[in-house]
């Protein structure tokens, strides 16, 4: 599974917009909550590279803090597969505000590398 971010130019320098995750072939139990550890560092992730790949986007509704590991965030996967049934995604689009507002800190401050 690849972790990367998809950062951009926002008025005074580069900020990380998106948290990218690119899941080998068969990798995901859909019907399970994906977590996952939120310590850096994270590749880059291109605009280029979205290509032309399966994205889903998880909502803020799709997210849940682990109780066990309070630094990693869980995406409820069976709340995406309902949204899209019978795609073949290829890649889950998380926005950082939405990751932030779940485990209530600023990604920046967290201290996580890029």
């Amino acid at each position: 599974m690849r972790l990367a971010v998809y950062c951009d130019f926002i008025s005074e320098g580069i900020h990380p917009l998106q948290l990218i995750i690119q899941p080998d072939p068969g990798e995901l139990d859909w019907g399970e909550v994906l977590y996952l550890p939120l310590s850096g560092p994270f590749e880059p992730f291109e605009a280029e590279q979205f290509g032309d790949l399966i994205g889903a986007s998880v909502l803020l509704e799709d997210l849940v803090i682990s109780h066990e590991e309070p630094e990693q965030i869980g995406i409820r996967l069976p709340q995406i597969t309902s949204r899209y049934p019978e795609a073949d995604i290829s890649l889950l689009i998380l926005q950082i505000a939405d990751v932030e507002e779940v485990l209530g800190y600023r990604w920046e401050q967290a201290n996580l590398s890029i």
